[in-house]
């Protein structure tokens, strides 16, 4: 199945604890929608692509022999979905990338140790980069309130007292 024809797809996939042992899947561009019945309920859990690390691209070693599996890959292993499944590495890339590019997601292949590699840095057109540490964990924390450790310097690299005026009214 290519997606290059297809606006919306639909897949069927195993799934253990669903009624029947099955999960439809309905690929967007821009969102995953998963349909299951548990317990006679009906459930949908739809999820935009941003929720979702990117493709990945594994070597699966079974009872047959080797294939080679393409995923939407998430952090809940239950919400990664497979795309693409060949025993040929040269039949199976092109999807990889194509899914890749579908989705606007980086490519990211998955080892036999479980340990994943991002092979693009790049999301659509922003470069991907290390991630910034945040303020929480600065020094001056426990000398300053949280809200003043967000006011910006006065002159001198000081930052400048905050006064307050407390009116007293008398109604006699």
């Amino acid at each position: 199945m290519t997606h290059q024809a297809e606006a919306t797809a639909n897949l069927i996939a195993r799934d253990p604890r669903a009624d029947g042992g099955q999960r439809q899947i309905s690929i967007a561009a821009d969102a995953i929608a998963i349909d299951r019945r548990v317990a006679g309920v009906r459930m949908r859990l739809a999820l935009p692509i941003r929720a979702f690390r990117g493709v990945s691209l594994a070597m699966v070693e079974n009872a047959h022999g080797c294939f080679y599996r393409v995923t939407l890959d998430h952090r809940d292993p239950d919400l990664t979905v497979t795309l693409a499944e060949a025993r040929s590495e040269n039949e199976i890339a092109p999807e990889w990338k194509a899914w890749a590019q579908f989705f606007q997601l980086p490519r990211l292949t998955l080892g036999l140790d479980q340990k994943m590699t991002v092979l693009d840095r790049s999301l659509g057109e922003l470069a991907l980069g290390a991630v910034q540490p945040r303020k929480r964990g600065w020094p001056l924390k426990q000398r300053r309130s949280k809200i003043s450790a967000f006011r910006k310097a006065g002159p001198n690299g000081r930052v400048m007292a905050v006064f307050r005026e407390r009116e007293i009214v008398c109604y006699e």
